[in-house]
């Protein structure tokens, strides 16, 4: 009997009957581990692809914000700088605030500027929302002194950093969102085993599943590393998958493999 490995699935789960009767009928459990493998392929580089643009941003878009920052001293959890207060940083073209430093009291609240952050004497507000914003606190901070090669230096490690942290914490909400959708489908799965009378308890059903989304998956890759949109994604890959499951189930009914066995 062939043996198929994780590899071997990215372009016989596109075709082969052999390939889905093999998932069905010997490989055991769940098999959410080979989900977690497709996604891994799809999220390397697409992860890399937003990188990409993330480094391009800070690159072109950045120091047309740095330049405008004054030197901020933080002592005591106490802001100070040399500038005349408020002092506005604008968004570069439009001349609109995208920051504002206020020392003097004046300004305590982002709600009727259209200014993302607010530095004042002892808080930084940043706006989340048209109507939310959040407050940070700078007691904390004992001496800090904030200048354009800080700040430099600080979009330099944000840009390293950004793949080791961004991969494994949207690997993960993928992945459980991907778990969920391949139990929806291997659900509707139970009425396929009965429209084919196939012999399928939902262990199997589940390994389908989650082969099924394989060429889905390997077509948003395939997207990715071109850099083609692919509008409406995950409900064209929702109904691929389901497609393909539809296909496995028919492959595993009772004749299927009982011509297949004759067959071999």
């Amino acid at each position: 009997m062939k043996q198929y490995s994780y590899i071997h699935s990215l372009y016989y789960s596109f075709y082969s009957k052999s390939f889905y009767q093999h998932v069905a009928r010997n490989w055991k459990g769940l098999r959410l581990s080979y989900l977690l493998f497709i996604l891994c392929l799809f999220w390397v580089p697409e992860i890399s692809r937003m990188h990409s643009e993330l480094s391009e941003f800070i690159s072109a878009e950045a120091p047309k914000y740095v330049k405008q920052v004054p030197l901020i001293t933080i002592s005591q959890g106490k802001v100070s700088i040399k500038e005349q207060s408020p002092y506005i940083i604008n968004t570069p073209e439009k001349n609109t605030p995208f920051a504002i430093i206020d020392t003097s009291g004046q300004t305590t609240s982002l709600d009727k500027s259209s200014a993302l952050v607010l530095l004042t004497k002892s808080q930084l507000i940043v706006k989340n929302s048209s109507s939310e914003s959040r407050t940070f606190g700078l007691e904390g901070i004992d001496h800090l002194i904030v200048d354009q090669r800080k700040l430099y230096e600080w979009l330099e490690t944000f840009d390293t950093i950004f793949p080791v942290i961004l991969f494994p914490f949207i690997l993960f909400f993928s992945f459980l969102y991907h778990v969920i959708q391949v139990l929806l489908i291997a659900g509707i799965g139970t009425l396929f085993a009965k429209r084919f009378q196939a012999d399928l308890d939902f262990k199997a059903l589940m390994r389908l599943a989650a082969v099924s989304f394989t060429p889905a998956i390997v077509l948003q890759t395939i997207h990715a590393i071109l850099d083609i949109p692919f509008p409406y994604s995950a409900p064209i890959s929702l109904l691929i998958a389901l497609g393909y499951l539809y296909y496995a189930v028919g492959l595993n009914s009772e004749h299927a493999v009982s011509a297949a066995n004759k067959a071999s």
